[in-house]
């Protein structure tokens, strides 16, 4: 009995404790300006409204765990005003125009972990802005404007693992830079015209997995680099000036799993560049000058997954090329209009494991034949003046029920009877921007079973016009023409301008702020021009008193030694010129007056 009396005390006790806990919790101070909440156990507080000149402290709960500090418009600055706050792990002040991060700004916080400061007015850094934070995981200093750094400035951050520099103005990475950042993982030094990468800045960092450098101006790599950062998982170099790469260029990333050079210079894939990545599963040569993929240009590529080709200059495909890729399940060939379709064909089929296949803006001339994919569950055909006759190919495809289909941006203009069941059963099928004929030989079959369509985005009428701009499963097929006689359409080039009637659809007319602004460029632009002539007429009849002066005095037959020949009446003398009779000189004028990063 006596312990049953204490066992009931004690949960008494507990549970006045969880109340009274509950009740305090509920009581938290939150600033007027900012929203506070409980988000898996952390006390958040969010300022978004923008336009503010400082930062609450005073009104913020001294056991906040998170702080969001995010513009517009925003104009703070920030110093030792933090220091209250003792289990805060989180600060984020964002888009707030803040000059400097201040040498006592941080101290005392020694649970902060997460710190982001992008898009502010940042301009310097000193080392003693990160005393104390050796428990500091995240620093985030995009979008500011930091141009040069001292020595070791970030060496009181020990734990420091992802360090995000992007979009500033770096030019030069100085020595002993990442000094004690033994544990930095994360990298992001995009969008900084660096021009080149000295490895020795990198022998602090040599456990680094990611290494993002887009937009720096790079057109050669020092390969001592990949030799220190062996570890290197991920390397992004797109966006950038690279003409030519070695054979041996990334031997030694052989843990390499995502290498991204999109957007350079590059007119080829060099045999065996890739012996040494047996890893890598993501690979991006889009937006390149590629003509050619040579037969060995992806051996050993056994784990690729995804492979973005796209928006080249390919007029060839060797054969057997994509044999080595055995797991790919994305490929993207879009945009290559030189790239005869029939001999890329049995290049696909290779392809047994692929999913995803994009092959969109390949050209008016676009030849399809059909594709063996048994898995292929998302196929891009849009921007290739594709017509109904192109329809045979969804005979060829395997279990519609799972493929998305996007045939837009093509000329369809009528979906065959033969056809309307297999389409129909298509889990997703795009037809945007095509010129659809709403009758009944044309896609009356097709629209008395769009109703039951699972399609996410539902085909829209082109003709007749009566009916132009209505979706299929909005019409009747009572109201249907029998058939229209499209080929009067096609004469007045009807097809060609689906794309506008499909742009009036989407944007509407143009509103009378765009007008406006168009009209206004173009009485700007008959002003400079009106004064650019008059400008030219002033130079080309401009001539000073004191020459016409010299004119005079020299009507004799003398003659001054810019213009050593006799002088008469009807002759003229300028500085800097021969002597021409007045006659022709307004007829000579020609001398007178153009960036995911993500957060753990």
């Amino acid at each position: 009995m006596f312990f049953n009396n204490l066992n009931f005390k004690w949960i008494t006790l507990i549970v006045i404790l969880h109340l009274m806990e509950s009740g305090t919790a509920n009581m938290r101070k939150c600033p007027e300006e900012c929203t506070c909440m409980e988000d898996h156990d952390r006390y958040v507080t969010m300022c978004y409204q923008g336009n503010m000149t400082s930062i609450p402290t005073d009104d913020i709960d001294p056991n906040v765990d998170v702080i969001e500090i995010i513009g517009p418009k925003n104009d703070l600055i920030i110093g030792p005003i933090f220091t209250v706050f003792k289990k805060l792990e989180v600060l984020r002040i964002i888009d707030s125009n803040v000059p400097a991060i201040g040498t006592h700004s941080l101290w005392g916080l020694k649970s902060l972990r997460i710190l982001d400061l992008k898009n502010n007015n940042i301009t310097q850094l000193s080392d003693d802005n990160f005393r104390g934070q050796d428990n500091l995981v995240e620093l985030d200093l995009s979008g500011n404007k930091l141009e040069r750094f001292p020595s070791a400035v970030f060496q009181y951050l020990t734990g420091l693992k992802i360090l995000n520099l992007s979009e500033n103005f770096i030019q030069e990475l100085v020595q002993r830079m990442f000094f004690k950042l033994s544990k930095l993982t994360y990298l992001d030094l995009s969008g900084n015209p660096l021009d080149l990468l000295p490895p020795d800045v990198f022998r602090d960092v040599q456990d680094l997995k990611v290494l993002k450098c887009r937009r720096c101006q790079l057109n050669k790599i020092n390969p001592q680099l990949y030799n220190l950062l062996r570890n290197l998982v991920e390397l992004d170099l797109g966006e950038n000036q690279f003409q030519y790469f070695e054979t041996s260029e990334f031997n030694d990333l052989k843990k390499l799993k995502k290498l991204y050079l999109d957007h350079n210079e590059l007119p080829v894939i060099v045999n065996k560049l890739f012996l040494s990545q047996r890893s890598l599963e993501v690979l991006d040569f889009s937006h390149n000058r590629l003509a050619r993929i040579p037969e060995m240009a992806f051996q050993n590529l056994n784990n690729l997954t995804f492979l973005d080709v796209s928006y080249n200059k390919m007029k060839i495909i060797e054969e057997n090329c994509f044999r080595p890729l055995v797991n790919l399940h994305t490929l993207n060939i879009s945009g290559n209009i030189h790239l005869e379709f029939d001999l890329l064909q049995n290049e696909l089929e290779v392809l047994q494991h692929l999913k995803t296949l994009s092959m969109a803006d390949m050209g008016a001339t676009m030849t399809l034949l059909p594709i063996n994919i048994p898995h292929l569950r998302n196929l891009n055909l849009s921007g290739n003046s594709l017509n109904s006759d192109s329809l045979n190919l969804i005979d060829f495809l395997e279990d519609l029920d799972n493929l998305e289909l996007d045939l837009s941006r093509n000329q369809f203009s009528e979906i065959d009877t033969k056809y309307v069941d297999r389409i129909s059963s298509i889990k997703d099928v795009k037809l945007d921007l095509n010129p659809i004929v709403c009758d009944n030989c044309h896609m009356g079959a097709l629209i008395n079973r769009s109703k039951e369509l699972p399609w996410k985005s539902i085909p829209i009428c082109f003709l007749p016009e009566n009916l132009r701009g209505n979706s299929i499963n909005s019409l009747d097929a009572y109201i249907l023409d029998d058939c229209i006689d499209f080929d009067m359409y096609e004469n007045n080039n009807a097809a060609s301008s689906s794309l506008n009637f499909i742009e009036q659809v989407l944007i509407g007319n143009m509103n009378w702020f765009a007008l406006s602004a168009a009209v206004l460029i173009a009485v700007i632009a008959i002003i400079f021009l009106l004064f650019s002539v008059f400008y030219g007429n002033q130079q080309r009849t401009y001539y000073t008193n004191e020459s016409r002066e010299s004119v005079e005095e020299n009507a004799n037959g003398e003659i001054t030694e810019d213009c050593k020949v006799p002088l008469n009446d009807n002759s003229i003398c300028t500085i800097q010129e021969k002597c021409q009779p007045l006659s022709l000189l307004s007829h000579n004028d020609s001398n007178y007056p153009q960036s995911s990063y993500y957060y753990h």
